[in-house]
């Protein structure tokens, strides 16, 4: 049985690269409040929206909280994808209630629990996404996972979230869990400043390459050629491994005559056409850290709205953005 479960799980990665050699691009969202365990109806709203059902569906879960299995049982009656967004916090409520930690997961302090959840994503029978701990180098989460500031020591912090990365991964597969494809993705900041080959856990552990990036001001600037796309994509694009924008947003704003989200909206349709190692874009439609650059900022984040929701009905309605495959 071990042995069937193995060989299903390498023809499982084996399509899914396949696949990602195809032209197209998967789209996908986030919606509503990070701390919402249930936004089923925003996200149907947004679809209603833009005439047509999302490819992805990223949702975000707590440490022992993964899997929501019903949200992936309803993500898969809609065809979609579920790209599970596994935080390591004990509570997205309550981040003083601390989090588990690099040091005990290797230790193998939670190998029962995590036996517990590869065998519940075992049970979900279809492909799923797991983002283990995203923008592990700027995440203030991290401070807790490493013990100390990413920043300050960013060799160390690496060579701990590798070690973790590979014994979660390691833990689900062997619970026979080969129906999972791990996505791994960093914030703009590890591209632009060189340092997220020392989080990289290898390619053998990693099936998506992400990043996690926005235009946090209200003034429009372009997708294509922003700093960390570049980056992300000269950097990454070489190492045979479907690349995704698991993360991206703008904020909108009315008063402008080509807002921001238009704007980041519209360069990204066009760039990501040109580059055909990104397989997949998420929008974050959701509040979120931004800047306000003019003190009567009158809009609401990344919330798609106005133009920036017509830009992205666009999006969506692109035969290149078509793709729902997988």
């Amino acid at each position: 049985m071990k042995t069937l479960m193995i060989a299903i799980g390498a023809l499982i990665l084996a399509t899914a690269a396949s696949e990602s050699s195809s032209a197209g691009v998967m789209l996908g969202a986030h919606v509503g409040n990070e701390n919402d365990a249930d936004s089923k109806g925003e996200f149907s709203a947004l679809e209603a929206g833009i005439g047509r059902k999302l490819a992805i569906d990223n949702d975000h879960e707590d440490w022992m909280a993964l899997p929501n299995i019903d949200r992936v049982h309803w993500d898969q009656a809609n065809g979609r994808l579920s790209m599970l967004s596994w935080r390591i916090m004990f509570s997205r409520n309550e981040p003083a209630a601390g989090c588990a930690n690099a040091d005990a997961i290797i230790a193998g302090t939670y190998d029962a629990q995590l036996r517990r959840q590869a065998l519940a994503v075992r049970s979900l029978g279809k492909p799923i996404l797991i983002r283990f701990n995203y923008e592990m180098t700027n995440n203030e989460e991290n401070t807790c996972f490493t013990g100390f500031p990413v920043k300050t020591n960013t060799s160390l912090a690496g060579s701990k979230y590798v070690a973790a990365w590979r014994h979660v991964v390691d833990t689900f597969r062997a619970a026979g869990a080969s129906n999972v494809q791990w996505v791994w993705a960093p914030g703009a900041p590890a591209y632009l400043k060189g340092i997220w080959r020392q989080f990289f856990p290898g390619t053998a552990y990693v099936d998506w390459i992400g990043l996690d990036n926005y235009n946090k001001t209200d003034e429009p600037r372009s997708f294509a050629t922003d700093a960390a796309i570049q980056a992300f994509y000269t950097q990454t694009s070489g190492l045979g491994k479907p690349l995704m924008i698991a993360e991206t947003g703008a904020v909108n704003d009315s008063r402008l005559a080509t807002d921001a989200q238009t704007e980041w909206l519209t360069t990204a349709r066009e760039f990501l056409k040109t580059h055909p190692a990104i397989k997949a874009v998420l929008y974050w439609n959701g509040n979120g850290k931004y800047s306000r650059e003019h003190p009567d900022y009158g809009g609401s984040g990344y919330h798609l709205q106005g133009a920036g929701l017509a830009a992205f009905r666009a999006m969506a309605n692109d035969p290149y953005f078509a793709d729902t495959s997988r």
